[in-house]
Order: structure tokens, then C-alpha cells, then sequence
């Protein structure tokens, strides 16, 4: 989906701790108070006194390796990693830019064992890019002769504690904290994941105090709406793998200091808890102890909701567009394997009316008018299924005419009316989320909505040729080709990737941009390639 379509990740509905959790003077915040708001392009005397902004960050890191401490190093390192994130630069090959002509080339300059050890520190925290600089360089090091000191053979090697889980009963967010021991020392992390759209996090906090960090999550709150529980470490795995993966690929602008630093640490500690029998390498899969739902799941909550006697008065008024509205309501929990079909909340019932069913669904005028008597008797059905109490149901159905409020406006909205032509031919009510989800996405990769553009159709083929006549029709074209010609090849090409994810143009298209090839390059070569071998022998 594009930014436009993405889910705001706003302050969490609940309180749950996880941004309390750094201590003030962090030195993520120690970095972020010296530098310049994000998205300003440093002028001459601002690069000099950016230079002089990471001079200081680098001299608390290597204070910190000094001190011999592996959890202090560890935070000062992953610091240093994220000034690009903390002032704005959210593209991660500038990062990767960053930390190998500045961590890495610094370190090596340096040719001393606390040289050494920056370079085993950015292995344990880094990316597979950073991993494999940091690694050579380490090589440069030891073959002259220079080793990191023997504290840091155990960095990173942690051992897994306790976990707890609070969590508001509406299932809107969660704060998961997970203890480790550190030699003798115990640490703990804190992690606050926003559940409305794709599970995401928002907030990672760090805490050389693990006692208080579980007495804070797992203690009474004041909160009527919060419940906390301690839960295994496999399902803290679960629940906090893609979150923070997510998180770290495409880090929100608004994320804090601490939290673009500790993403790291949180990832490698993460990794270090126990999977679940059926998971895959770097994928959620197992549900620990967690029930999957299935489409079966979902349709017999559907049967279920339209026999109730909550239901009468909307299905008396309208069966058929009542039984769209439990369809996509109850279809929206199809997202994520382990979520309820009831399950909505405050924030997620806003995230529903006002982002994924103006950006996926056309709707007819009856749909549109039935819209307020149906998801009314939706909401109280699913409080009512949930046993949330009369104070839970009021707080639930108080936000229906609050969000129905906006509904016109967010429906009628240019972008989304563009945006649904994505899903075009595609979203029934009861379809498959995840299955809508990525067979978006690759119609967007395949034709991306540019920045500037005239009202469109995406569903009207003759709108989708005009946008790849835009881009390519000034292209030079391959050799023995016209333009014109091009230019159909390349929409050929598009409307391949459009209508089949298990094509051959599709398949080939995915190995050339894991081979790092950019779209508008991929299209040039496919459309340019022999007809007879279009998207099958043109890459081995």
C-alpha cells in the first residue's frame, strides 16, 4: 500500500509503559537534542556542526566501550546507528551509507582492540549489509595484529527471563516486556505495538532495571480498559518479530530517539527467545499457544452476528447490505492469524470506516445508507460476544457516529478514489485481507500512483496505458524498437504483473529487484526482452 493508505500510529489508545522505559539522558535522546529538525537540508555550517554533533556521539561510544560494559556498548553503538533515522534520513542505504564510511572507517582508523570491538558490535546489531563491512574490516584489524578485548565474546549472548503482556480489552494495542539475564546483570525491554491495521511498533524502550520494567507492566492499572498477563517466551517471540521488523523497515517519521536506537538491540533479543515448532527463518509463523482463525472462522461469525437478535432490526431493513458490513468487519480480523473474528476496538473500528474500506471497496448506495444501522448492530453484537460490560459497549458504540461523522469525507477522497482502482476485480466482502493486502501491492509496484496526476481510474485499462505512456514514452526505446512500440511492450509487461502474481512476468520481475534492480530499470529490460522469452529464460 502506498504512504498515503498507510495507518497513522498516533499515541496508543492505553497507557501501557513502553515509552517510559529509557531513562531521560539516553543517549538516543543525548542525540537527538543536538541535532537538527528532521527534513532540513544541512547548509555548509550545519554540516560542520553535524560533523561536530557525531564527533560528540562517537566520544560517548567509545567511553562506553572503554567502561567495559556490554549492554552500555551496546546502547552507545546502536546510537551511533541511528543518527541518519534521528535527523530525517529515513532511506536505509543512506544509513548503510553512513555507518560504513563513519562507524566502520573510523573504527579501522583507530587500530586499537576498542576498534575492534565497535566492529563486533555493529556484526551483532547490524544488518546483513553492516554485518559484512564490519567483518572485513575486523579482518584488517586482526591480521595487523589488533583484537577486540576478550568482554566482548559475550555481546549479545543474553539468556531469556520472564515475559508479560498488557494489553487493552478491545485489542487495540499491546505492550509486550521480555527480561534477560547479562552475565550477572539482568536487563529488559519493553516493546508497545499498535494492533489496528498490520501489527507494528511504535514505541521500544530498554531498561537496565528489569525488576521495575515487569512490576510497571504487570501491575494494577488505572486504566479500566487494561489487563496485563505473563505469557511464554514463544509467544513474546510471536508477537514482537514482525512488529519490530516492520517497524525497521519502514520506520514512521514520528518515531522518538530512543526508539529509532534501541530497534536493533530489541531485534537481536528478540531473536534470541525461543520459536515455535512450525516457525520458518525470520517469519512469525508458530502461535505458540494462540488459536488461528480461518475463513470458516469468520463466516460462521458472519452466520453467527445476522441470526442474533442484535442484528433483527438492520436485517429486517436491508439483509443484503447488512451481510456486506459483517463481512468486511468481521473480514478485517483476517490480517492476523490470531485474531478474534469479533475483535475491534475504538482506534480499529476508526482504521476500518475510515482507511480500508474507503481505500478497497466501491460501494453502492444502499451499502453507503446502511451503513450506520448495520455496523451500530455490528459493534454491540461484538461487545456483547466479548462480555466487555456495559461500560466497554458504551465506550464502542460512542465511536460509531464519531467515525460515520468523517466517513463521507474520507470515502469521497480523491487519493482514495484512486486508490481503490487497485482493487479492483479483487475485493468482495468476504475476501481474504492478507490475500487483498498483497495482491495490491503488486499492482502498485506494478504501476505506482505518481505524485502528480489528472483524476483516475486504475480499474479503466485505458487510464492505466495512459500512466505507462507517462513514463515511458520519453524513454529510448531498445534497439529495433519504435517508441510507440516500447511504449506498448512496457504496458504489456504492466497489465502482466496487474492480472497474475503467479505469472512468469511477475516471478522474473521479483528476482530482478531482489537482485537490486529498480522498477522503472526491471520494466526497460522486460518489455525490451524477445517476446518468446518475455519473463521466463531472460533470467536464470
Amino acid at each position: 500500500m502506498s504512504k498515503k493508505t498507510r495507518p497513522r500510529r498516533g499515541n496508543p489508545a492505553s497507557r501501557a509503559p513502553a515509552s517510559k522505559a529509557p531513562a531521560s539522558g539516553s543517549p538516543a535522546g543525548r542525540a537527538r537534542a543536538d541535532t537538527a529538525p528532521a527534513g532540513q537540508a544541512p547548509s555548509g555550517s550545519e554540516r560542520t556542526e553535524a560533523d561536530a554533533i557525531v564527533g560528540r556521539v562517537m566520544s560517548s561510544l567509545w567511553a562506553g566501550i572503554a567502561a567495559g560494559d556490554p549492554l552500555r556498548a551496546e546502547l552507545e553503538t546502536a546510537t551511533c546507528m541511528a543518527i541518519p533515522r534521528v535527523v530525517g534520513e529515513l532511506d536505509p542505504d543512506e544509513t548503510e551509507k553512513f555507518i560504513s564510511t563513519v562507524l566502520v572507517d573510523r573504527a579501522v582508523h583507530r587500530q586499537t582492540p576498542d576498534g575492534a570491538a565497535l566492529l563486533r558490535l555493529l556484526m551483532t546489531l547490524g544488518t546483513q549489509d553492516t554485518k559484512r563491512a564490519a567483518s572485513r574490516a575486523l579482518a584488517e584489524l586482526t591480521g595487523a595484529g589488533i583484537y577486540p578485548p576478550d568482554w566482548v565474546t559475550g555481546v549479545g549472548k543474553v539468556t531469556p527471563g520472564q515475559a508479560w503482556r498488557r494489553y487493552d480489552v478491545f485489542g487495540d494495542d499491546e505492550a509486550i516486556a521480555v527480561t534477560f539475564g547479562y552475565g550477572e546483570a539482568e536487563h529488559g525491554i519493553v516493546v508497545q505495538v499498535d494492533l489496528t491495521g498490520i501489527p507494528i511498533a511504535t514505541a521500544v524502550g530498554v531498561s537496565a532495571n528489569a525488576a521495575r520494567m515487569i512490576e510497571a507492566v504487570s501491575g494494577d492499572s488505572e486504566e479500566e480498559f487494561e489487563r496485563s498477563e505473563q505469557i511464554s517466551l514463544t509467544e513474546a517471540r510471536h508477537r514482537l518479530l514482525g512488529p519490530l521488523d516492520r517497524t525497521d523497515y519502514d520506520p514512521n517519521p514520528g518515531l522518538s530517539a530512543d526508539t529509532l536506537a534501541y530497534l536493533p538491540i530489541a531485534r537481536t533479543r528478540v531473536r534470541r527467545l525461543p520459536a515455535g515448532d512450525g516457525e520458518h527463518a525470520g517469519d512469525a509463523g508458530d502461535t505458540g499457544s494462540r488459536p488461528v482463525y480461518t475463513a470458516a472462522d469468520r463466516a460462521a461469525a458472519v452466520e453467527d452476528f445476522m441470526k442474533s437478535p442484535l442484528a433483527a432490526e438492520a436485517v429486517a431493513a436491508d439483509e443484503q447490505s447488512t451481510r456486506f458490513w459483517a463481512e468486511v468487519l468481521t473480514g478485517y480480523s483476517g490480517r492476523v492469524p490470531g485474531e478474534p473474528p469479533t475483535q475491534v476496538g475504538p482506534r480499529k473500528l476508526a482504521h476500518i470506516l475510515l482507511g480500508h474500506v474507503p481505500n478497497t471497496f466501491v460501494l453502492s448506495p444502499a451499502q453507503r445508507s446502511h451503513l450506520e444501522p448495520a455496523v451500530t448492530a455490528w459493534v454491540r453484537w461484538s461487545a456483547d460476544r466479548r462480555d466487555l460490560g456495559e461500560a466497554g459497549t458504551e465506550v464502542l458504540t460512542e465511536q460509531v457516529p464519531r467515525v460515520l461523522a468523517r466517513f463521507g469525507q474520507a470515502y469521497d477522497d480523491p487519493d482514495a478514489v484512486v486508490v481503490r482502482g487497485y482493487a479492483s476485480g479483487l475485493a468482495a466482502s468476504d475476501a481474504d485481507v492478507s490475500w487483498l493486502s498483497d495482491n495490491v501491492g503488486r499492482r502498485m509496484f506494478a504501476l505506482p500512483i505518481p505524485q502528480r496526476h489528472a483524476p483516475l481510474d486504475l480499474a479503466d485499462p485505458a487510464d492505466r496505458r495512459g500512466l505507462v505512456a507517462d513514463e515511458f514514452g520519453t524513454c529510448t526505446p531498445p534497439t529495433g524498437m519504435t517508441s510507440e512500440e516500447f511504449v506498448e511492450a512496457a504496458y504489456r509487461v504492466v497489465e502482466e504483473m496487474w492480472r497474475d502474481e503467479d505469472g512468469p512476468t511477475f516471478q522474473a520481475a521479483r528476482r530482478m529487484f531482489a537482485d537490486g534492480v529498480s522498477r522503472h530499470d526491471m520494466l526497460h529490460r522486460l518489455a525490451g526482452a524477445p517476446i518468446p522469452t518475455m519473463g521466463s529464460s531472460i533470467i536464470r
